[in-house]
């Protein structure tokens, strides 16, 4: 009786084992598909476009916004549809911008929505205004 219970006992365990193994490798891949989708020319092209409407003179001598960094351990896909991409600006973690990327049907990416962090919406109005 004592042995066929701890059989039992190993098998479950076993079992919870590997269904957890399966679990992380899917999320692994997942997360290394959105990596590869973020380190894109599209993707390039999309936000490089984005902080340009934010900062026209964004990634020249002229605008606020001089780099950026998308955040790839932050990525995750929106359950509506495309992929958070988190932003950090000027190496600096208090300006940041999140974002939602789509595809197009022409397969090109396209920036919905952003929210800028208020240490950046602080430098841009600084740009703005001369202050």
């Amino acid at each position: 009786m004592k042995k066929s219970k701890l059989i039992i006992l190993v098998l479950v365990v076993f079992s919870l084992s590997l269904g957890g193994c399966s679990f992380f490798t899917g999320q692994s891949a997942k997360k290394q598909e959105m990596i590869q989708i973020a380190e894109s020319q599209k993707m390039k092209v999309a936000i490089e476009n984005m902080l340009k409407d934010i900062d026209p003179g964004s990634l020249t001598s002229n605008g606020k916004i001089h780099s950026y960094k998308i955040l790839k351990n932050q990525l995750e896909y929106n359950p509506m549809g495309g992929m958070n991409v988190y932003i950090e600006v000027n190496n600096n973690e208090k300006l940041t911008i999140d974002t939602t990327v789509h595809v197009e049907d022409s397969g090109e990416f396209d920036v919905g929505s952003y929210g800028i962090s208020a240490e950046l919406s602080q430098l841009l109005r600084e740009n703005e205004y001369g202050k």
